[in-house]
């Protein structure tokens, strides 16, 4: 990127080469510095939680975090205004200009324990380990969500693109490519017979000690930011009902149903809301069944559990872009190399 050769080259780490880690390690004495992530959400939260490890032996614990959003989604990034995907087209000094007049705000984060009742097949618990924070023997595995968390259909559609990513990673280079095989797999969803359509059966929703009545919905999606499926806000405008209105620092987490495929088309093009079901800040779910789970992204394919959602103890400063500038929106190649770069 022509940003980097705006920046002295120790500001400038590819975490393709050692992560994040080399970058935060070097920082470490600097008492105020920022940093500047270059790639999706997914590049956001791993830099994060290099952050939590290496915070508290650093002088900034908790430096503020801007985006340069390379990903497909970038859902994280367009809540923070850094625009729905970066194309290059943009003036390096100009945004450099962006960050420096950026708000800092926290964001909530918050821990996702899942508490497996049998020890799950090796598949099973091969994924939860590679996207776990920590595991255990007990059968318990702790996440950090930053973003979202949904079960059922929702997950399912998550867990076909990230497969088929998976099997042929040189043809997801592309967010409009990307975008299509999503929809294309949301097309035949629709027309196979496997739904979800008994899940609000299968599980039990508890938020801050009180049992919810769950709608008929096949998918579950529960919200930290009004960002979901590449833009799209299931939580839907501001009306008059018992909810408050909600933010990504409040301290609570929105919990929004999908009734199918059609259902999340129609979110995702703007033409309806998901169903509100419940706002808390302590969240317990028993699932009775195996089903599709994600958590910002990182699908899998979770066997009968208990989950506990809470507030995370770490935090987080993101950068806001001040100004509702939107930058160039034309999808193009995105690039294969993520790179975070600490600003002083």
């Amino acid at each position: 990127m022509l940003i980097s050769k705006l920046l002295n080259p120790y500001q400038v780490y590819d975490l393709d080469n050692g992560g994040p880690l080399p970058g935060l390690y070097v920082f470490r004495h600097v008492k105020d510095y920022k940093i500047l992530v270059c790639g999706g959400d997914g590049t956001v939260g791993w830099v994060l939680q290099c952050l939590d490890n290496v915070g508290q032996d650093s002088e900034c614990q908790s430096p503020p975090c801007a985006i340069v959003p390379l990903g497909t989604g970038n859902d994280l990034a367009r809540v923070l205004r850094w625009g729905p995907g970066y194309t290059g087209g943009e003036d390096p000094l100009s945004l450099l200009k962006d960050i420096i007049e950026a708000d800092e705000i926290r964001l909530d984060r918050w821990t996702v324990v899942f508490h497996t009742d049998d020890k799950p097949d090796d598949k099973g618990l091969t994924a939860v380990a590679n996207t776990a924070v920590s595991a255990s023997e007990d059968n318990t595995a702790i996440f950090v969500m930053n973003n979202y968390f949904g079960i059922g259909i929702d997950a399912d559609l998550c867990l076909d693109f990230h497969n088929a990513r998976e099997e042929n990673p040189n043809k997801f280079n592309s967010r409009l490519h990307n975008k299509g095989v999503y929809v294309k797999m949301g097309l035949r969803k629709m027309v196979s017979r496997k739904t979800w359509k008994d899940l609000h059966k299968e599980i039990r929703l508890e938020v801050d000690g009180k049992i919810i009545d769950l709608p008929p919905v096949e998918g579950i999606i529960i919200l930290n930011i009004l960002s979901w499926g590449s833009g799209a806000n299931p939580w839907g405008p501001e009306k008059e009902d018992s909810f408050s209105k909600p933010t990504h620092y409040d301290g609570m987490l929105e919990i929004v149903g999908v009734m199918g495929v059609v259902h999340m088309g129609q979110i995702q093009s703007g033409l309806r809301s998901a169903i509100r079901i419940a706002q808390g800040g302590h969240l317990r779910i028993r699932l009775n069944t195996e089903v599709p789970i994600q958590v910002d992204g990182e699908p899998w394919v979770q066997s009968p559990c208990e989950v506990v959602v809470l507030r995370s103890a770490l935090k987080a400063t993101m950068l806001r872009k001040s100004k509702m500038k939107r930058r160039n929106t034309e999808p193009v190649l995105a690039s294969t190399t993520d790179k975070t770069v600490p600003e002083e």
